[in-house]
């Protein structure tokens, strides 16, 4: 046995059975976090897409209700459409 693991040398079965039971714990406990940060990182991309739909609806909102001279009427369209193009 210790020939295929010379980091067994000198422990006992019992030792070596902890150790194994020990990585597994923290391969598993690896797996977890690595969801858990994938999860969080899928959630700030939506809440920026959130973000993004929101302000694009606030630029519709002002076209939809008028009052805005050629200027504001034109950032207001361009603002959406940057908006759609970051969300294809």
């Amino acid at each position: 046995m210790s020939e295929d693991m010379p980091w067994v040398i000198g422990l006992t079965d019992e030792e070596v059975q902890e150790l194994r039971t020990k990585k597994q714990e923290l391969t598993e406990y690896g797996k977890k976090k690595i969801r858990e940060l994938m999860n969080h990182e899928e959630m700030l991309e939506e809440a920026e897409r959130r973000e993004l739909i929101n302000e694009a609806l606030e630029e519709l909102n002002a076209i939809v209700l008028g009052g805005q001279n050629t200027r504001e009427f034109y950032l207001s369209v361009s603002h959406i459409r940057n908006v759609l193009e970051r969300l294809k």
